[in-house]
Order: structure tokens, then C-alpha cells, then sequence
């Protein structure tokens, strides 16, 4: 969508303005067919999503639009809600700061102007804009200003700030209020009814947001859960969604339903990429579930667990599934008496248990996906779990050797995905289908899978896990062809993204695949650098805990080098290996590519670029050192045993500042009362560039009066931060040597 300048803004705006004060906003759309462009695509649809079948046709968008307009000119009062009461003296005649929202309001005909006879007897067929002079005592110049200023403002207002969160809710309360004056929606007891439909409607359009807001209305918190785990990928991107959530779990909820929603509320962050707040959501389910002692709620958390720890801790992962299915057996031999309960996420639990054998080559798999086999018929199994049982069957047959039934499995997985719309699933399984091509040597099938993962990241949020492994099967189609740039390129963007999201298994997964790039270009180019970091990730590698790696990768990562490049002498890991790699892998990685850089001859500006990375890595390389001394001596009580050190330490670092930093440091010290941040930037870096200043320079410069600037000139001096040089016209300032 393009972006348009404040100018283009209040334009369209008063296009809009003037069309409703004459009544001819019906026919702005073939009069001015960029503006109802612009209004509809940016901002009719939260109105229309509200008012559902209130507000139909081309006419039900036109009265959105004046809605729409209505509301923007009251976000110009503090308040931001409804217009004043006609009866409200104070509001129409003492606030200033509420001028402008009514001077646009009146004058557009939004609202009628009320009659106050003891301020100001008004004539019949008197004008509003009359009406409000005489009322305000101001003359239409001043009357005019406020409007333009009312104008301009919505404008701004519209660009600066998104129809997103309180914004959004507020415009849709006013919709709402607007509905029940005009009597569109049915009476109270049907209320629930009419949002139910509405989110209906709603839902087909693929209007999420509105869909969960008219559940909330209708106090109905199965379907508000149930819209926001299937539509998570769109709700985690609307700030809308949050305050929602916050109003459904005010209402009386009963304990599963609570339970539910913490579940629904740990995917929206899981979609954020906000690790610590998706653990608390679980932590909340678990509670809820442990102290009811539901056996189904508990085998439904530890389920949705297992799936949380599967990408950083493969045991805990493990664990969390086997309890899942164990507490899912006990919850169905308790409800026997009704055939069904708990068999949904019996099977889910069982598929995810099978996922898992599988992904560690374990022959239970087989027994497990069996056993889901043999209830996948059951009506009380949805398709989403059919689903999802069709995408393990893919990876069991995969690692079997079989790849065209692998391929036919998943696509069987994708096809039920795509009718249910689950954008999470159809993502993962372009992962899965990426992978298998690239195995099956049908490169340009591996890679075009894996780019529609990256291209849906560039538009939404994407779950992490998921972005993540499509860099790495991008990578290993590459590999598998020989293109080793291309996948230590696709290699290295995964694991910038698994360290950004904590999924340790990934990054391992990263490093081992690193070091077999690096060290198969380097059998073939020698480039420089290349066979040392492949030490260096190779040993990253076998650094990972039991619980964050894959077994047979950490022991294919000890012959690595040796398969590539030939025998040696010792393991890359006691060998090769400095051990500052060891403690600060990833900055002493990055030295190392920059030192590569450095040992070539490209340009200066890639050169300077170069020895700054080195110079941020090291620095950080510093800080977290000083952090683990601090950390020791807060351990162990040793007080201010260390107090010299530290003043060495800070010593050390001040006298490897530049002169530029170290003036930067004074002047804000010991001019920081006098000149503003921003003023002492501006008149170093002339200091620098010029060597001197004069009055009028200074005046300039620092945006003030020469007679300030004398002041200012004369303060520095004394203060030593300046010397004066020459008389009269011919004074100068400069930095002291």
C-alpha cells in the first residue's frame, strides 16, 4: 500500500468532509475514485467488520465512511469518546482545547449545534460556523483556523498512528453505539444470536480481528478460543487481539474454558517469537489443570509442552509427550461410560509421541503411528489431527528410504491443511516437502517450497521454527548441488534466526551444517579462513548438551573433517580449536570472517567496515568478561576486594578513546547545564571539521541570538573548554591542545 505525504492526506480527508456537508458522500466514489480507494482499503474494514449485516451494499459502505469520519474528529478530543451533551456548557463553551474537533464536527454536519440563549441568541437559518462565533466570541478568521487545524490534524492522526489496538476498539465501540440508536441489532436477549452471525460473516471474509470481537460481545469464549488458535498467525500481528483477550478473561470463565484460552494465548506468542511469555501461558494451563487434577486438561498441557520444548530440549520434549499420552489413557479409562472423550487429543498426543521417535530413528515409532492409525477413522478425530498423523507417516517413510511415499503422504497433509486454512501447518509442511525433493535430487522443487516460507515471513509473522528450517533445507539444496556460497549463505541466515529464538536444536543443526560447507569449499577453492571455521562450528557442534543435540550428528561431527578433507592428528575440538572460540563462539566467529575480509584486497570502505566488526566483537567479548567477574563477586560476597581492578579496567578503556570521545565525555560533564544534547553534537563536530568558530558561527550553529552565542562563547572559556584567540572582529574560539 502506498504511503501518500500529510498533504495528499488532509486533501482526501476534506474531499470526504465536504461530500458529507453537502450530502453527496454517495457519490465520492465515482467523483473521487483514489480517495474511496484510499478510505476503503485503509479503513473502512474494521467499521464494516463491526457493523455486519448493519451496515450492507455500497450504502452500508458510505455510512461507514461517515462514521469513520465522525470518529476521527472526536479522536481530536482528550477524551477520545462520545461528542459532548447538548446540555454540556462546559464542553461547548469553555474548552479551547475542544475547538477544533467541534468546529469540524458542526461544520461538516455530524453534529447540531445546541442552543445556549443566555451566551448568544442565534438567527434561524443561521450557519454553524456563524453559530459557533458567536457562541465562542471569536471572529470566523479565528473560527476558520480552528477548523483547519481540526482538519489538519486528523490527517496527521490517520498517518502517524495505525487503526490498530485501543485505536480499533474505540472505533468499533462507537460503531456499536451507533447500531443500537439506529435499533440494527435485535434486542438484548438475541444480541448473542446476531454476534454469532456476525463473526460468521466475518470469518468467511477472513476478518479475524472482527470475528473474535463479536465472539467476546457474545460472551462466547469456545468460539473466541477457537478463532484464535485457527487464525494465530493473523491475530499475532494485531495489536487488537491482546486487548481482547484481556476483556474475555475478565468474564466468568469456567475452568476448562480459562484453560483454553492460556493455550490459544501461548500460540499468538509463540508467533511473536516471545519465548519467556508462551512458557508463562503454558505455566498458567498447568496450574489450572493441575489444581482441578483433570487427567485430560493435564495430558492436553503436556502436550502443547512437549511441542514447546521439542525444538530446545529434545528430552524434556520426550518426556512431556509420554506423560501427555499416559495422563490421555487415564482421562479416556475414566470417562469410558462416554466413548469419544479425550480420543482427539489421545491421538494428537500419540502423533506428536511418534513425531518424535521418529525424528530420533527410534523403531517405536512404527508401534505408535499404528496405534494412531487405527482411530483416525473415529468421527471424533478432526482432520487437523488426520492431518498431521499423514505429515509424521511422510517423515517415517522419508527416513525409511521410501521418498515418493514420503511425498504422497505430505501432500495428502497439505491438501487437508489448505482446506482447513491452518497457515502454521501449510508452512511447516512446505518445510517437510522442501527437505524430501531436496533428497529426492529435484533441487528447484526443494527450493521453491522452502522460498515460500521465507516469502510469507516478508509479509506476516512466521513461527520461528518454521523460518528457521526453511533457511536450512534451502541450504541443503544447495549443497547437494554444489552451490557451497549459496548454502553457507542460506546455512548461515538460519542460525542467526535459531540463536535469535532459543531453539537450540536448530542451531546445532546450523553449525554442523556450517562446518561441512565450509570445509567442502575449502577442499575444492583453499579459500582462506574457510578450514578454521569449520573447526570453529564443527566444535560447536559437539559442544551442544545431550538434550539440545541430535546424537548421530554430534557423532558424524567427529569425523567431519577427517570424511572432507582427510585424515589428522587429533580431534578438530583439542586441536584446532583456540579456546576463545570455546568461551565466545559467536563473536570470535565473526573476527574470523572479518579477518578474512581483511586478508583479501576489496575496497577501503569494506576494509573499514571490517575493522569495526572487530572492534564491536571484541568489545563485546570485554563486556561479557567484566559481567562474569561481577557476577563471581556478587557469588561469593568479595565486596570491594576488586575495587583497584575495576578502576584499571576503566582506565584501560578511557585512554583507547579518541580525542572526538574523550571531548564528547568533558562537554557533557561539564556543559551539559548549558548546552542541550543536541547543540554540543553540532558544535564539536564544526570544532572538528573547522578548527575555530566565531559569534555569528556559533549563533548558526547552536540556533540561538548573537548575544547568547557572546554568552555562550565566554561561559565555555572560562569553563576550559574553549580558548580565545584574536580581538575584535577577528575572535576565535578553539578546542584547547
Amino acid at each position: 500500500m502506498p504511503l501518500i505525504s500529510s498533504e495528499v492526506a488532509e486533501s482526501l480527508i476534506n474531499a470526504a468532509l465536504a461530500a458529507h456537508k453537502s450530502g453527496s458522500l454517495s457519490a465520492l466514489p465515482a467523483r473521487r475514485p483514489r480517495a474511496w480507494r484510499w478510505f476503503s482499503r485503509r479503513w473502512l474494514g474494521p467499521v464494516l467488520g463491526t457493523a455486519g449485516e448493519g451496515l450492507r451494499g455500497e450504502q452500508g459502505q458510505v455510512e461507514a465512511l461517515a462514521l469513520l469520519l465522525r470518529w476521527s474528529a472526536l479522536q481530536l478530543r482528550p477524551e477520545f469518546g462520545q461528542e459532548p451533551a447538548a446540555g454540556d456548557r462546559q464542553s461547548w463553551l469553555e474548552r479551547t482545547s475542544w475547538r477544533p474537533a467541534l468546529a469540524v464536527l458542526c461544520h461538516f454536519g455530524f453534529v447540531l449545534v445546541p442552543d445556549f440563549p443566555d451566551r448568544y441568541r442565534r438567527r434561524a437559518d443561521e450557519s454553524p460556523a456563524d453559530n459557533l462565533c458567536g457562541l465562542w466570541a471569536v471572529g470566523p478568521s479565528t473560527f476558520y483556523r480552528y477548523l483547519d487545524k481540526g482538519k489538519r490534524l486528523m490527517a496527521e492522526g490517520w498517518l502517524a498512528h495505525p487503526l490498530a489496538g485501543a485505536r480499533r476498539l474505540s472505533l468499533r465501540q462507537m460503531v456499536q453505539h451507533e447500531l443500537a440508536r439506529r435499533g440494527s441489532e435485535r434486542g438484548a436477549e438475541q444480541s448473542a444470536t446476531w454476534h454469532h452471525r456476525q463473526a460468521e460473516l466475518a470469518l468467511a471474509r477472513r476478518d479475524a480481528a472482527s470475528a473474535i470481537w463479536h465472539h467476546l460481545q457474545a460472551a462466547d469464549p469456545v468460539a473466541f478460543t477457537q478463532s484464535l488458535q485457527r487464525f494465530r498467525t493473523e491475530l499475532s500481528r494485531d495489536a487488537e487481539t491482546d486487548l481482547l483477550v484481556d476483556q474475555m478473561l475478565e468474564l466468568p470463565l469456567s475452568p476448562r474454558q480459562s484453560f483454553d484460552l492460556r493455550l490459544a494465548m501461548a500460540s499468538l506468542w509463540r508467533m511473536r517469537n516471545a519465548e519467556e511469555r508462551e512458557r508463562q501461558a503454558y505455566e498458567s494451563a498447568l496450574r489450572i489443570a493441575t489444581t482441578h487434577d483433570d487427567k485430560l486438561m493435564l495430558g492436553i498441557v503436556y502436550g502443547a509442552l512437549g511441542r514447546f520444548h521439542e525444538p530446545r530440549d529434545t528430552d524434556r520434549a520426550l518426556a512431556c509427550f509420554e506423560d501427555s499420552a499416559d495422563f490421555l489413557r487415564q482421562a479416556r479409562a475414566v470417562e469410558s461410560a462416554q466413548p469419544g472423550t479425550g480420543l482427539e487429543e489421545y491421538v494428537a498426543a500419540l502423533v506428536r509421541l511418534a513425531w518424535l521417535y521418529v525424528l530420533r530413528n527410534d523403531p517405536r515409532s512404527r508401534a505408535v503411528l499404528d496405534k494412531a492409525e487405527a482411530a483416525r477413522t473415529d468421527p471424533a478425530v478432526s482432520a487437523e489431527n488426520v492431518a498431521l498423523l499423514e505429515q509424521t507417516w511422510g517423515e517415517y517413510w522419508r527416513r525409511a528410504g521410501e521418498p515418493r511415499r514420503a511425498i504422497e503422504h505430505k501432500h495428502k497433509a497439505l491438501n487437508i491443511f489448505e482446506r482447513l486454512g491452518d497457515t502454521r501447518q501449510i508452512l511447516s509442511t512446505y518445510n517437510n516437502l522442501s527437505l524430501i525433493y531436496g533428497e529426492a535430487k529435484e533441487f528447484d522443487r526443494a527450493v521453491e517450497y522452502a522460498r515460500r516460507v521465507v516469502a510469507m515471513a516478508e509479509q506476516t509473522s512466521v513461527d520461528p521454527y518454521i523460518l528457521t528450517s526453511s533457511y536450512l533445507n534451502m541450504g541443503v539444496a544447495h549443497y547437494l548441488q554444489g552451490q557451497y556460497d549459496q548454502a553457507i549463505e542460506m546455512y548461515r541466515a538460519g542460525l542467526d534466526h535459531s540463536v535469535r529464538a532459543h531453539l537450540a536444536v536448530h542451531v546445532n543443526r546450523a553449525h554442523y551444517n556450517l562446518a561441512e560447507a565450509y570445509y567442502k569449499r575449502f577442499s575444492l577453492t583453499g579459500i582462506a579462513g574457510d578450514e578454521q571455521l569449520g573447526d570453529a562450528h564443527a566444535a560447536a557442534a559437539l559442544k551442544a548438551s545431550p538434550a539440545e543435540g541430535d546424537l548421530l550428528l554430534q557423532q558424524a561431527a567427529r569425523g567431519l573433517k577427517a570424511e572432507i578433507l582427510g585424515a589428522h592428528d587429533g580431534l578438530v575440538n583439542e586441536r584446532l580449536l583456540p579456546e576463545e572460540f570455546a568461551a565466545h563462539f559467536d563473536e570470535m566467529a565473526d573476527v574470523q570472517r572479518q579477518r578474512a575480509i581483511l586478508a583479501v584486497p576489496v575496497g577501503t570502505e569494506a576494509h573499514v567496515k571490517a575493522h569495526l566488526a572487530v572492534a564491536r566483537s571484541y568489545l563485546a567479548i570485554a563486556g561479557k568478561e567484566r559481567e562474569a567477574a561481577l557476577s563471581l563477586i556478587q557469588k561469593h560476597g568479595l565486596g570491594d576486594r576488586f575495587v583497584a581492578e575495576f578502576e584499571q579496567l576503566r582506565d584501560t578503556f578511557n585512554r583507547e578513546l579518541t580525542r572526538e570521545q574523550q571531548l564528547a565525555t568533558q562537554w557533557e560533564r561539564e556543559a551539559g547545564e548549558l548546552l542541550q544534547e543536541q547543540r554540543r553534537i553540532a558544535l564539536l563536530d564544526h570544532l572538528f571539521r573547522a578548527g575555530s568558530i566565531q559569534k555569528s558561527m556559533y549563533a548558526k550553529v547552536c540556533g540561538v541570538g548573537l548575544a547568547t552565542a557572546s554568552k555562550h562563547l565566554s561561559t565555555l572559556a572560562q569553563l576550559g573548554l574553549l580558548e580565545q584567540t584574536g580581538n575584535g572582529p577577528s575572535t576565535r574560539y578553539v578546542l584547547p591542545h
